[in-house]
């Protein structure tokens, strides 16, 4: 017999077994709730930044290309802006904080001769561990507590409205509120044409 015979004497002996129509419908669940799981594990999973293996870099590289692309918009609403491209250096990568619980034993000595107190001896000992959770499949993670941005180093804007000191002002005004930065780091020059 071929496949497509298997498949006929397959499908015509569950229909004997389920005939009644709740059983069917049923039966048409639980195959589909089947599939689902073969897929759902077949099927990638969304990836997350990992720090141990460079996701930081990663992480960052993307903050920076979406924060030049959102500052590019910004800039080009300023009247007399014109044409223009933003660049902006990060100081810092993304930095990661992982929850840790903290064990602290305090020892103290006191050393007394005739009643009085000579020395007092006190020594001090911590000890820090992440707090590890379980990521599923089997997989274990420590905690993140926050994910800090990286700190902006500096921004260059190049634009063709940059010849006049006016809209120079407004697009570094704007720079510089935007991202909390000091004048001293943000560059407007004019485009080259």
């Amino acid at each position: 017999m071929n496949g497509i015979g298997n498949v006929k004497e397959l499908a015509e002996r569950f229909k004997g077994l389920f005939s009644k129509r709740k059983s069917s419908l049923l039966f048409f669940f639980g195959i589909a709730g089947m599939c689902l799981i073969l897929v759902s594990t077949i099927l990638p999973e969304g990836k997350k930044p990992n720090p141990a293996l460079g996701g930081e870099e990663l992480a960052s590289q993307v903050y920076t290309q979406q924060l030049e692309e959102r500052l590019t918009k910004l800039v080009q609403q300023i009247d007399g802006v014109g044409k223009c491209q933003v660049m902006v250096t990060m100081e810092t990568d993304v930095e990661y904080v992982y929850a840790v619980e903290e064990t602290q034993k305090v020892n103290e000595t006191n050393s007394y001769e005739d009643g009085e107190a000579l020395r007092l001896t006190q020594q001090q000992d911590t000890q820090q561990k992440y707090i590890v959770v379980d990521a599923g499949n089997g997989k274990k993670e420590a905690l993140l507590k926050t994910r800090k941005a990286p700190s902006v180093q500096g921004v260059v804007v190049v634009c063709e409205g940059a010849k006049n000191a006016t809209v120079q002002e407004r697009v570094t005004q704007a720079v510089t509120i935007a991202l909390g930065i000091p004048y001293n780091k943000v560059c407007v020059t004019k485009i080259r044409q």
